[in-house]
């Protein structure tokens, strides 16, 4: 219950972040809103958010790959975000919380036998 209320919170901040960048955006130029976006979904997707920041930034400096501000940019890099965090967040996360709860079940009962 608690799991499916943090996960449709974190999808409708996700989606206000989303909002609030392609509404922030006036022209090509405007490279500021990158660094609303970029904080703002590294926020929400931290840390697994570290390795899209780090390929969108290896494209742009490592490849010399520039490419102007655009809704299509925007919503590409806002994606890759939601993505890394969806799944880090609602997928690995409690995955890995059952592995743990059932090794701890098998150690007690290991324990008491």
């Amino acid at each position: 219950m608690i799991m499916r209320f943090l996960k449709i919170l974190w999808i409708v901040a996700a989606i206000f972040v989303l909002y609030v960048t392609i509404d922030g955006f006036h022209d090509a130029r405007d490279k500021g809103i990158w660094d609303v976006l970029t904080w703002l979904m590294l926020i929400l997707s931290f840390p697994a958010g570290l390795v899209v920041s780090l390929v969108l930034w290896a494209l742009e400096e490592g490849f010399s790959i520039t490419s102007t501000t655009s809704y299509l940019s925007l919503a590409l890099g806002w994606a890759g975000y939601f993505v890394v965090g969806y799944l880090q967040w609602f997928k690995l996360l409690p995955f890995l919380i059952k592995k743990l709860r059932a090794r701890t079940k098998r150690s007690k009962r290991v324990r008491l036998d």
